[in-house]
């Protein structure tokens, strides 16, 4: 990250924040995200260790510019806090309540471990035990999901908050077996031997063959194994449900949990999620977070690229030289560089090449072509922030009134003739209506197979489930590839992120846009 860019110093500001709020289709959110992982314990020999930032009473901004809160601190012990507009519940109908309830709104939440400033002293109100807590920041919490004791007995499995000053809020593991068990606790050497039976250990060792040999026997092939036994056969949430009060539930291979940390006991090592969950360590693989390239600040000090420009994408593209109807192609441009260019475009053979400021001419189907918007909304005001998203180009241009910010390449929704297939991401004119640190995103359809990726990072849904987020998972920026949603490489995620409206004040996970914190305008078009 370059230092002294106004883009970047927006984002400290919006760390270090204040009073900040003022006093379907595409990707699929997990119906149960939020949920708690259930009350896991250090059964079974754990070594656990207390939860991150338990007991420091102190919250600081990004950048170490501004003095520590040393007030009393909220932490969310429930699977979630919400946060609201007034000490009141928000009404199911406005039209059919009090006064005192009708305008009451949820302006957002953070979750079980996170902390949040707050000021001394609940008030007290029949309608919340323990009173409320009003937040420093803006918003209401109800002592019922809460507590400033930071030695609170439900905190001390708590994971660790997201690290929102990282490309990634959390570490991620990849399960890699089929069937592989998510358990409410540790468990015992016994139970483990029970509940992993069915699982393929070792090397060479197939779930397909194990599903095969559980027929030949006779005995019942669970679903999970199923799947890998014969590829036609869907496998579905509901046939991942735990079979036991200490398994919550199987995974398929694919899935990817969020890591909180690594806890050793006496049937072995395992991951303790940050869902609450502990998952058999030597069953995940570690995900290697890789920064194959950066979209281009236009504000950060010395740049003087500017649009348009390519992004390569393909690992064949080449510098090529156009005289007149001849094309000659020369040395290899790696994926993923950079080049800048002059406006100029040869057509040959109904191809597209442009070129470069270096010289040399570089081919449409090899590269990304951000170019930007031809023109801003006619509604815009002076200075506003919003985002193009070109469905054609793969590119994401911020800009700030008419100036393009920042710009990167992205991969939206895929196309496809079968309609159970087809996930072309949604066009129109929209505004971030939430914006989420990470949330869980899955499907069950049987068209597309059973997948999940826990805590998905820099969420900002602008139309029912159609965001704009971070995607470790893939590097196929540039070209389509996902369910519907916008993927961003994490570390341009996250700077858009902190960028757009609405303004996630600190310590929350997730906010919702208001009137007096509205969300920033997304455009999306071919």
């Amino acid at each position: 990250m370059r230092h002294g860019s106004p883009f970047v110093t927006a984002l400290s500001q919006v760390l270090l924040l204040g009073a900040a709020l003022g006093a379907g289709e595409g990707c699929k959110r997990s119906s149960s995200a939020q949920a708690d992982g259930g009350e896991a314990n250090a059964e079974g020999g754990a070594e656990a260790t207390e939860a991150n930032g338990a007991g420091k009473a102190t919250l600081t901004d990004a950048d170490g510019g501004a003095p520590p809160w040393s007030g009393p601190v909220l932490y969310a012990f429930g699977a979630i806090a919400p946060i609201f507009s007034a000490t009141e519940w928000p009404p199911k109908d406005p039209s059919k309540t009090s006064d005192d309830r009708k305008d009451v709104i949820r302006l957002g939440y953070f979750r079980r471990g996170e902390k949040v400033a707050v000021k001394p002293d609940p008030i007290k109100k029949a309608n919340c035990e323990g009173g409320w807590y009003e937040l420093v920041t803006g918003g209401f919490v109800c002592g019922k999901f809460a507590t400033v004791d930071p030695n609170h007995k439900e905190l001390k499995t708590a994971p660790h908050a997201p690290f929102i000053d990282r490309d990634l809020p959390f570490d991620y593991g990849l399960n890699l077996t089929p069937g592989t068990p998510l358990y409410r606790r540790v468990p015992l050497k016994a139970e483990r031997k029970t509940f992993e039976k069915t699982l393929a250990i070792g090397k060479g060792v197939k779930s397909s063959d194990i599903a095969k040999k559980l027929k030949a026997d006779g005995e019942e092939v669970p679903a999970y194994l199923k799947g890998a036994d014969d590829a036609k056969t869907h496998v579905g949430f509901d046939d991942l449900k735990g079979e036991s009060s200490l398994v919550a539930e199987r995974m398929l291979k694919g899935f990817y949990l969020a890591l909180d940390k690594k806890v050793d006991g006496s049937s072995g090592s395992f991951w303790h999620t940050a869902s609450g969950y502990y998952a058999p360590k030597d069953h995940l693989i570690v995900h290697e977070t890789k920064k194959e390239f950066e979209g281009i600040d236009f504000t950060a000090p010395g740049e003087t690229r500017k649009l348009p420009l390519a992004f390569i994408v393909s690992p064949r593209a080449r510098e090529c030289n156009v005289e007149g109807p001849k094309v000659t192609r020369h040395e290899k441009i790696d994926r993923f560089t950079i080049l800048q260019l002059t406006g100029k475009r040869e057509v040959v053979d109904n191809r597209n090449y442009w070129e470069t400021d270096k010289g040399f001419y570089v081919r449409d189907i090899d590269a990304a072509i951000v170019t930007g918007p031809s023109k801003p909304p006619a509604d815009l005001t002076p200075g506003e922030k919003w985002i193009d998203v070109d469905l054609r180009r793969q590119s994401l241009v911020a800009l700030e009134g008419e100036k393009p910010v920042y710009a990167t390449i992205v991969s939206t929704g895929r196309h496809d003739d079968d309609p159970a297939k087809d996930h072309r991401t949604v066009e129109g004119s929209f505004r971030v209506r939430e914006k989420h640190v990470t949330t869980t995103m899955d499907g069950d359809a049987a068209a597309d197979g059973t997948y999940r990726i826990e805590d998905v990072p820099w969420v900002m849904y602008f139309e029912k489930s159609y965001a704009l987020h971070g995607a470790f998972w893939h590097s196929m920026f540039g070209r389509e590839k996902s369910h519907g949603c916008v993927n961003i490489i994490p570390h341009d995620a996250r700077r858009i992120f902190l960028w757009a409206g609405p303004v996630l004040p600190e310590g929350w996970h997730g906010v919702k846009a208001t009137k007096d914190n509205p969300g920033t305008r997304v455009i999306v078009h071919k």
